[in-house]
């Protein structure tokens, strides 16, 4: 007799299922953060002068100015869905990489789901067909479970005479390709069965010491072959609907399908410092201040960013003659020496304060000795020679070794 393979579906099924539930992160996940909510929605959200590439991964000047957009909008606390309805007033609604479910657009995510019932509905009549079809293999005119080993062998005898008949006659031309394949595949198929049935009784004569054994059909396991059957579909069917949704609904801000964000913490500020630093570099101060300010809303004591937006600061402050943002890029200043009193960036940006800002000529020459001692570039030492002679001179001290011609 075939040996059932429902309970491996089964299994199988159940594995899928749960791996696709665990997997989406939905018993472990935390509460997303405000920087989590901010990439989520940067992922989504289409780049204005791009095509087909969301802002998260354009570095354009105007996915730049959406990102500043969408990070100050969750730092307002605004709500996901109304910060995409604030850029589709401004952008359009071609501005959202996921199509809204209304409309023509609803059937992006409508034929994903009818695909999967379809699926799932033709994978059923294909096991129910298939099984079937082996029962018919072993019911009906070939019951062999009532028979003894002499009806058997003489069966078999049988069985064999038939495919040898049917050899000859399909070499005799009486039989055609089609009608000799068919017969020849029924033969076979009874004649594995009555096979498997002879050797089951064999062993159960063995088994018995020749007494004599009546196999009796046990319903029971048709019934247990339905349950496994059955189980299976389910389990499938659960399977495909649960990928299918976790594919296509909406899901947590600063989550991807997994659960997982796409980048990690420390690679979303590593891109934003240097996006930063790329729009410094180019004059687009504006963006520069923008992308700073929201590594450090989200990471108070990043020395990078509170260094940079420092010096940025104390500079358009000098343009505007802003004493509010001057004072605030001192503390800024200050607190990023603090943290880290090797970042030459930060000991170079705080001297030129102080000679700039207060005149203090000895309070810049201490913080430009500790530049020089912390090693940086060549270039950049060669670049901040002026201010650097200009604090010696004043302060009255000879200047350093490491000093270019000193």
């Amino acid at each position: 007799m075939k040996k059932r393979r429902f309970p491996l579906w089964s299994l199988l099924g159940a594995v899928l299922l749960g791996a696709l539930v665990f997997g989406s992160g939905a018993f472990s996940s935390p509460a997303p953060t405000d920087a989590q909510r901010a990439n989520a929605i940067d992922s989504i959200i289409r780049c204005p002068s791009c095509e087909d590439l969301n802002v998260a991964n354009s570095t354009a000047e105007t996915a730049v100015v959406v990102r500043a957009t969408v990070r100050r909008m969750v730092d307002e606390g605004k709500s996901s869905a109304s910060i995409e309805r604030f850029l589709v007033r401004r952008y359009g609604s071609s501005i959202v990489l996921d199509p809204p479910a209304r409309g023509l657009t609803a059937l992006v995510w409508i034929l994903p789901v009818v695909g999967g019932l379809i699926a799932t509905f033709v994978l059923v009549r294909f096991l129910v067909v298939r099984r079937s079809l082996d029962g018919l293999a072993g019911a009906g005119e070939y019951e062999v479970n009532g028979l003894g080993t002499t009806e058997l062998e003489e069966r078999r005898r049988f069985l064999v005479r038939s495919l040898a008949d049917a050899d000859e006659e399909h070499l005799a031309g009486d039989l055609s390709d089609d009608d000799y394949l068919a017969l020849r595949q029924r033969e076979l198929r009874r004649l594995g069965i009555v096979e498997n049935r002879l050797g089951h009784v064999r062993r159960e004569a063995v088994a018995a010491a020749g007494t004599a054994t009546v196999t009796v059909r046990r319903p029971w396991r048709i019934r247990r072959s339905r349950w496994f059957l059955t189980g299976a579909v389910v389990s499938f069917a659960a399977a495909v609907i649960v990928l299918l949704v976790l594919t296509t609904a909406q899901r947590q801000p600063g989550q991807s399908v997994t659960g997982a964000d796409p980048l990690t913490s420390a690679q979303r500020v590593e891109a934003d410092l240097n996006q930063a630093a790329s729009d410094q570099n180019r004059g687009k101060l504006t963006l520069a201040v923008e992308l700073y300010q929201s590594v450090i809303s989200g990471h108070p004591d990043n020395e990078v960013a509170l260094a940079q937006l420092g010096w940025l600061e104390f500079q358009i402050g000098q343009q505007s003659r802003n004493t509010s943002l001057i004072n605030d890029a001192k503390v800024k200043l200050d607190r990023a020496v603090f943290l880290n009193g090797s970042d030459y960036a930060a000991r170079l940006y705080l001297g030129t304060f102080l000679l700039e800002q207060d005149a203090n000529y000895r309070g810049a020459v201490a913080q430009y000795r500790q530049f020089l001692a912390d090693h940086p570039p060549k270039s950049v030492v060669t670049e901040a020679a002026p201010v650097l002679r200009t604090a010696f001179v004043q302060a009255g001290q000879p200047l350093p070794s490491q000093f270019p011609g000193g």
